[in-house]
C-alpha cells in the first residue's frame, strides 16, 4: 500500500491559502476517486482510502497543524505498517514559481515547516518522496509567512488550479511508476504562458 500525505493547515480560514496546496491536491483525489475522508482521532488526520491506478492507497491529511505534520505522518505509517519508503508528501514550495511541480526523492526540507515536522518526527529519516507545488515567487524575510498564508490572488487562481490538476495526475502516475519516472515526466513542465517579448527599441531617427 501506498501513503499520500498532503500538507496543510485544518480550518475554513486556510482553505485557499497557499500554504494549504497539499490538502487541496489530496481532496481533489478524493473527489474523483469517490473516496471520502474520515478524522482518525488518535491518528491526528483525515482519512480516506482510495484505489488509484489499481492501487490501495491511503490519502492523509494531517489535522495538526503544518508544523506538527510529522506527528500526525507517523501515527498513520506505524498503525497500518507502511514503511517510510512507501509514502508520498505532497506540500507547497515557495521557492519554485507558481506553475511548476518538482517530484524528489529524499533530500532536506527546503524550509517548509511541515516538511521539518516530518523529518524530525522521523528521528532525521529522509528516504521518502515528495511532490512540491510551486507557489511563489519568494517574497523572502519576514513577508513569506504572511505570503503564505493569504489566498492566492484572483489573477493567479486559473494557473493555480491547473497546477493542481496536474499534480493529482502526477501523484496518480507516481504510484504506478515510481519517484524517478516521475521525475522525468513532470519536473520539466512549465505552466505558466509564455512571456511577451519586450519591443526593439527604436532605431536611431526613427
Amino acid at each position: 500500500m501506498k501513503v499520500i500525505a498532503g500538507l496543510g493547515n485544518p480550518g475554513l480560514q486556510y482553505y485557499s491559502t497557499r500554504h494549504n496546496a497539499g490538502f487541496r491536491v489530496l481532496e481533489m483525489i478524493g473527489a474523483a476517486t469517490g473516496s471520502h475522508f474520515a478524522n482518525k482521532r488518535g491518528l491526528f488526520s483525515d482519512i480516506a482510502r482510495a484505489s488509484l491506478e489499481g492501487q490501495d492507497t491511503l490519502l492523509v491529511k494531517p489535522m495538526a497543524y503544518m508544523n506538527r505534520s510529522g506527528q500526525a505522518v507517523l501515527a498513520v505509517l506505524k498503525w497500518y505498517k507502511i514503511p517510510v519508503h512507501a509514502l508520498l508528501v505532497v506540500h507547497d514550495d515557495v521557492s519554485l514559481p507558481l506553475g511548476k511541480l518538482r517530484f524528489q526523492k529524499a533530500g532536506g526540507a527546503g524550509g517548509q515547516h511541515g516538511m521539518e515536522s516530518i523529518i524530525e518526527s522521523f528521528g532525521g529519516d529522509k528516504n521518502f518522496d515528495r511532490l512540491k507545488i510551486g507557489v511563489g515567487p519568494d517574497p523572502g524575510g519576514d513577508v513569506r509567512a504572511d505570503y503564505l498564508l493569504k489566498p492566492v490572488r484572483p489573477d493567479e487562481r486559473e494557473l493555480y488550479e491547473k497546477c493542481l490538476s496536474l499534480a493529482v495526475e502526477g501523484v496518480a502516475f507516481w504510484v504506478l511508476n515510481g519517484i524517478a519516472d516521475a521525475m522525468n515526466k513532470y519536473n520539466g513542465v512549465d505552466l505558466r504562458p509564455p512571456e511577451e517579448p519586450t519591443p526593439a527599441p527604436p532605431a536611431p531617427g526613427q
